[in-house]
């Protein structure tokens, strides 16, 4: 019977691009391996995590944050075609594209299929097993086919560029494309993604392009990967997929660049560098990023060659963050990656009202848990006998627009009385309060560390230093937090002449990269949160933004990133805006922990954020809106006088206020930076 048929009013502007295809919800499962046939293996996790994907909707919204927006000109944008589940995540995912992507004519499934699903387990190492569940996107489509072509007729209108994917059935791609040229396409691109079998003949002889990486190309021309080590082996399979057809191969090579191989000849993609200072962290979604900015590349009119270049810089910078749909570039981050003056209006900084409570929302705020302990005459109901972290997290709850809970390892696992606290009761205790955990803090115990954790001499003393590190990663597991940060508060030292430096260094080096790689914390986040001075070492061998990123760049690991400190930065005679755009730019901010001082005794203060240097808290929150910072926002606060819940509160309302004048002034402020004019930056916010 025919499903759904979708009815519209014809729209007064085609789209630019549009990508029929799929839409799944990810679940994520960590484990300790991939589990071999027969084995049946227990995740490293007590819950799963979720994340929109599907190719089709990654490639969509890639398009969109690619597709030039000039400003004098009517922006047509991207759409995309699909079918959601009629379920909850299917209704989430649809919210969610919709922020970026026009889904005019995608559908809610009309027979209750479920949304599409990948079931995916991540192992220690990072290699990666996936089974996907194609629900509506294979259940859903209309299958009268007379049908199937109006509703494509009507969608694909005056479209300039089709995108295809594997993932939807083949008998859909055949008919989007025969419509899609029908209707003015001249540029069909096929992702050979979601299957590694031959593309039939009748499929190829309708795309211009079909662009598979080098398994998938493996896979299409029958031959075994490992033979592609070579260009001539890549051309050789290459000429197998196409045969007889006009059809052109865009191959992926990773690291090698691209090939797109044709009839007439063969066009090279160099490889793209990457921004100054960046290094690939995370290549989920390049491929994703390369295709679609070949598709708009070409939709411009630029030529094969052009396109070829654009879509290595996408894929470049794609590489540079962590996850998928966050690491997706925009046009003005491609346009400066080549080094090309844009011409396209930024339309970040000309969101409108919506999309600006969209970024509210989706911000997740913390707070200092031992704050607390202060004035406690206001915490009336606090229970004597609960062990006193249990009462740290029931005030916290009451904290308007705290989301997460921050635990300090070993301090907050352990009573006064030396029982320790199982992670798991901890973690009933903040859902409790309907709060989540975040992040595990590290904090060394000052006995055997006084003259260092990863720097003491003594060697014995770092393994315990990192074997304490490695159990407060098994306990982030065991909580569901995906971070754990490190403070180094004792390696450092207090006099002229009293360290090596060099080693102090080489060692440091050594037992991050030892605790970073280790099976307990490679499913993890782990970020080193530097502190210039500090009673316990005045000195510390970590004592810059600069020097925090050396040593990133020094223990290699994926997983290795800093959480800055405002209140550090300050400390280190720094501007904490640009010490996160420093960090940010190379992909390595993984947190960010949030405060004001005066910093009269060359300390931090730990006063309520934007409470002294104003401007530079206007700053901070441009800077992490302008690099898309997703992670936590922490605020490291030492209330003393105040009331800690309403200081907390204070702090979420003073920064939501600050993120609001900041995109409203979004504009004014680029313009006053690119002119270099102060005066210009003094009267954004007037």
């Amino acid at each position: 019977m025919a499903l759904l048929t979708l009815v519209h009013v014809a729209r007064a502007r085609a789209w630019t691009t549009a990508v029929v295809g799929s839409v799944n919800v990810d679940v994520i499962a960590r484990v300790g391996m991939i589990p071999r046939e027969g084995d049946t293996v227990v995740t490293r996790t007590a819950s799963t995590t979720t994340a929109m994907g599907g190719k089709g909707a990654n490639q969509a919204i890639a398009a969109s944050r690619m597709t030039c927006e000039d400003g004098g000109r009517d922006w047509r944008g991207v759409g995309f075609v699909g079918r959601f589940g009629a379920d909850a995540a299917g209704d989430a995912t649809r919210e969610a594209m919709a922020r970026e992507v026009d889904l005019e004519y995608s559908a809610r499934s009309a027979i209750g299929s479920a949304t599409g699903l990948g079931f995916v387990m991540v192992a220690n190492d990072g290699g990666t097993s996936a089974v996907v569940v194609p629900g509506a996107n294979a259940l859903d489509w209309n299958d009268d086919d007379a049908a199937l072509e109006d509703e494509f007729r009507d969608a694909l209108r005056g479209t300039a560029t089709l995108m295809l994917q594997r993932e939807i059935p083949h008998r859909v791609n055949v008919i989007a494309a025969k419509i899609g040229r029908e209707m003015g396409a001249h540029t069909i691109v096929l992702d050979a993604g979601g299957s590694h079998e031959v593309v039939d003949g009748d499929l190829l002889a309708l795309v211009d392009y079909v662009a598979p990486n080098e398994s998938e190309l493996a896979g299409m021309a029958g031959v075994d990967v490992d033979t592609l080590s070579s260009e001539e082996a890549v051309i050789e399979a290459a000429r197998k997929v196409t045969g007889t057809s006009a059809v052109k191969v865009l191959c992926t090579l990773g690291a090698r660049g691209s090939l797109l191989v044709s009839a007439s000849g063969v066009a090279r993609g160099a490889p793209s560098r990457l921004p100054d200072g960046a290094r690939e962290v995370d290549a989920t979604a390049a491929g994703d990023a390369f295709r679609a900015a070949f598709a708009v590349a070409m939709g411009e009119g630029k030529n094969e060659t052009q396109a070829l270049r654009f879509a290595g810089a996408a894929g470049a910078l794609a590489v540079t963050k962590m996850g998928a749909m966050p690491s997706l570039p925009t046009r003005r981050e491609v346009d400066a990656l080549l080094g090309e003056e844009s011409r396209c209006a930024d339309r970040a900084s000309t969101s409108t009202s919506s999309t600006i409570e969209d970024e509210l929302a989706a911000q997740h705020f913390a707070s200092r848990l031992n704050s607390m302990k202060s004035r406690l005459d206001l915490f009336l109901d606090r229970n004597e006998s609960a062990p006193e972290v249990f009462n740290l997290v029931k005030r916290m709850g009451r904290a308007r627009g705290i989301s997460h809970v921050f635990f300090n390892y070993p301090e907050h696992f352990i009573t006064k009385t030396g029982e320790e606290i199982e992670p798991e009761i901890l973690r009933r205790k903040v859902l409790e309060q309907s709060l989540r955990i975040g992040a595990v803090c590290v904090r060394f115990p000052e006995e055997p560390y006084r003259l260092g954790a990863f720097t003491n001499p003594d060697p014995a003393v770092r393994r315990l230093a990192e074997g304490l590190v490695r159990r407060s990663c098994e306990t982030a597991v065991a909580l569901d937090a995906n971070e754990v940060i490190i403070w180094p508060r004792y390696d450092g030292y207090d006099y002229y002449l009293q360290a090596d430096y060099a080693s102090a260094w080489d060692v440091m080096v050594q037992s991050y990269k030892i605790v970073a790689s280790s099976a307990e914390c490679a499913s993890l986040k782990v970020s080193v949160e530097f502190k210039p001075t500090d009673e316990k070492s005045r000195f510390s061998f970590i004592p810059s933004t600069g020097a925090a990123l050396l040593l990133v760049d020094a223990v290699g690991e994926p997983n290795f990133g800093l959480t800055i400190d405002v209140g550090h930065a300050l400390a280190a005679g720094e501007n904490p805006a640009q010490s996160i755009v420093m960090t940010a730019s190379r992909g390595r901010l993984f947190g960010v922990q949030l405060g004001d001082g005066h910093s009269r005794l060359g300390a931090e203060d730990g006063l309520m954020f934007g409470s002294v240097h104003t401007n530079a808290a206007l700053e901070i929150v441009s800077a992490l809106r302008a690099h898309g910072y997703a992670g936590f926002l922490y605020f490291d606060t030492f209330p003393l006088n105040e009331d800690p819940v309403e200081e907390a509160s204070r702090n979420v309302r003073t920064f939501r206020d600050f993120h609001k004048k900041v995109a409203a002034s979004a504009s004014a402020l680029a313009d006053a930076a690119a002119r270099r004019d102060a005066l210009r930056a003094a009267d954004a916010f007037a």
